[in-house]
């Protein structure tokens, strides 16, 4: 019988949901700051079009936010379960900016929600400002939970004490926000996002262009193209920002990152994603550019996360050259049988099955129609 461990069964599951979970999060915060720019566009040039377009991007994103949001559940619940020395880190080592994040949620849930019921039934600048709470609670959530990811890499703000051949984790009295690669990974999660969104958003509104001659996709190109290029230029400069502060406060990521030829392979895809945005400013070469401008964006941001965190192991949280071992971090009071991370990771495929057939449903099968105004 195949011995398992615990431990690599707990890192496939939990790395397996959050790789997940991250894409649909990734989407859900671009839409969320794209959809309200397109709105503001269009009320200052007074043109229905953007404003279409905005309400039609706006059906994609709750549904996708649904989705994201069930992932983020079960990822919840996994660590809470199986990882609770890492739970207990967020929630009081990074009791601010956690409780940041779960602010921002609240904020995006219900913003969302009410932008989305309300286009006949607000004024228009009313309605725009329901969206900018929308975006702003996006981009909170995001600011909140890369404090998690940030402490993983360079633990500034944790107190580290053992005892009993137990660890205990605690506040130094150093503020977690203040942590040299919270900004940068910040930022660059915010802005790949963007990028992500823009290059999907334009390769639709390119592909609708082709069978649907109607203003709205025409005067919206030239918007989502500018979108694509600012965003994936801020991307490049701030994957490079954080790949420095990992080399200055976490030296054992960025050694393992260096010598796999990961650095050099991070960067090389964000100047890939930047050429690619400026192509796609030109009407026949970015027929092209777009698809393979989400394509490469999104392989940037799975491949840096991947890379980054890989480069861990076998540390949960780095600290200089050494880490705390994921092992470490497991309840130490009770066995945990091999079932839960095995039943785990079949729970989360199944829920990988069923989302794709409901969203196959959704945009397919039963597309969203709202007041007998179908937005397919």
């Amino acid at each position: 019988m195949c011995t398992i461990s615990n431990v690599y069964w707990g890192i496939a599951t939990v790395g397996t949901t959050f790789f997940l979970h991250i894409f649909f999060v990734t989407v859900v915060l671009g839409l969320s700051i794209i959809v309200p720019i397109f709105e503001i566009i269009g009320y200052l040039k007074k043109s229905d079009d953007f404003t279409k377009f905005a309400r039609r991007l706006t059906s994609y994103l709750v549904r996708v936010d649904l989705f994201a949001g069930v992932l983020a559940t079960w990822l919840t619940v996994f660590l809470a379960a199986y990882w609770p020395s890492l739970l207990y880190i967020a929630t009081y080592v990074l009791f601010y900016p956690i409780s940041l994040a779960v602010a921002g949620i609240m904020i995006a849930l219900v913003s969302t929600a009410l932008y989305w019921y309300t286009w006949e039934d607000m004024k228009k600048v009313t309605h725009i400002i329901v969206g900018l709470f929308m975006a702003a609670g996006a981009l909170i959530v995001s600011f909140g939970m890369n404090s998690i990811l940030a402490l993983m890499y360079y633990p500034y703000g944790v107190k580290v004490t053992t005892a009993l051949n137990l660890t205990f984790f605690g506040p130094n009295g150093l503020d977690p926000l203040a942590n040299p690669i919270f900004l940068p990974m910040t930022l660059y999660s915010w802005f790949i996002s963007i990028a992500l969104a823009s290059f999907i958003v334009l390769t639709f509104a390119i592909l609708r262009s082709r069978r649907d001659f109607t203003d709205e996709f025409q005067h919206t190109l030239k918007t989502s193209r500018v979108l694509a290029l600012i965003f994936s230029l801020l991307s490049l400069v701030t994957i490079a920002w954080t790949i420095l502060e990992l080399h200055n406060y976490s030296q054992y990521v960025y050694l393992q990152m260096a010598s796999k030829g990961f650095v050099i392979a991070t960067v090389a895809l964000a100047v890939v994603v930047a050429v690619t945005s400026v192509i796609s400013l030109f009407e026949y070469a970015g027929r092209y550019a777009a698809p393979l401008g989400a394509v490469t964006s999104y392989a940037l941001f799975m491949f840096f996360e991947f890379t980054a965190n890989i480069s861990r192991y076998p540390y949960l949280i780095v600290t200089q050259s050494t880490g705390i071992p994921a092992s470490t971090l497991i309840n130490p009071l009770f066995n945990i049988p091999d079932v839960l991370p095995i039943g785990g990771m079949v729970v989360l495929i199944l829920m990988l099955a069923t989302f794709l057939t409901t969203l196959y449903l959704a945009f397919y099968v039963f597309p969203v129609e709202r007041r007998n105004k179908a937005i397919t």
